[in-house]
């Protein structure tokens, strides 16, 4: 029996501005999976994931969501399986956590009905998960920077979809907060059971959280399996151009070294 695939690519090509950035690319995400994409800057790892949203529609190739084309779906209903966050974000200047996490019940609203009390409790919900219901009623730009990636994080659970997609989503965070926001969706991931496909520049964060890693290079994936097995010296010099030793720590956790 075939496994279950949350997404999918076929052969996906794209061209941006007469650039060829991603080059026959085919990926399958299984639900529950957490994965990461790595690579250097330039070589469409951003591309992807906004070919796997339906963002950017690729010149050759098909995406496919739970074994249908992403063209097949209308915005709104993609919308209420996947969510996106992306590396920058609008700040609003008179918009407090609670308002902004609302919007993210847009795939489920019309203009002519009031938020039901269940949709209430979903945002509520939506705010605990991502840690930030005490700060429901201030000013999203009052935050600090790991607290707004919070709230804007929770706007995408109230979509309520069972597929995340993170473009890097502690650029910009010191270490703490960067490590926050991984553990949190660490957790969303085994108690949510999220499919979560997420960018990053840190290849020990990879290492320590992702359970598959995918590595990128000019616009292919020439890596993809285990971080354990993936993220090695000789992947860090071929891909990178940097030279890494391979070590452990004393609880036992592999990391490398540069």
């Amino acid at each position: 029996m075939d496994t279950p695939q949350a997404l999918s690519l076929d052969h996906i090509s794209v061209t941006l501005g007469h650039v060829p950035v991603l080059h026959d690319i085919s990926l399958s995400v299984v639900p529950g999976e957490f994965l990461s994409i790595i690579g250097p800057n330039g070589c469409g790892k951003s591309t992807l994931l906004k070919v796997l949203c339906h963002m950017i529609r690729p010149q050759s190739g098909q995406a496919f969501l739970e074994g249908r084309p992403l063209s097949s779906y209308s915005r709104r209903q993609l919308a209420r399986r996947m969510a996106i966050l992306t590396q920058k974000h609008d700040i609003p200047e008179d918009m407090t956590v609670y308002e902004l996490v609302s919007l993210g019940r847009f795939p489920y609203r019309t203009f002519y009905r009031r938020p039901s009390m269940q949709e209430r409790d979903i945002i509520e919900k939506a705010m605990a998960d991502a840690g930030i219901r005490s700060c429901r009623d201030r000013l999203v730009h009052t935050l600090s920077g790991g607290e707004q990636q919070r709230a804007f994080l929770a706007m995408t659970l109230a979509q309520e979809p069972q597929i995340l997609l993170l473009d890097e989503p502690t650029t910009y965070l010191d270490i703490r907060h960067q490590l926050d926001i991984l553990e949190l969706l660490q957790q969303l991931n085994e108690t949510l059971h999220l499919t979560i496909v997420l960018v990053l520049h840190d290849m020990n964060q990879a290492l320590r959280y992702s359970r598959r890693t995918l590595v990128m290079k000019e616009g292919r994936i020439v890596a993809q399996g285990r971080p354990q097995d993936v993220i090695t010296p000789e992947m860090i010099h071929d891909v990178f151009s940097v030279s890494g030793e391979a070590a452990v720590t004393a609880s036992g956790r592999r990391v490398l070294v540069f």
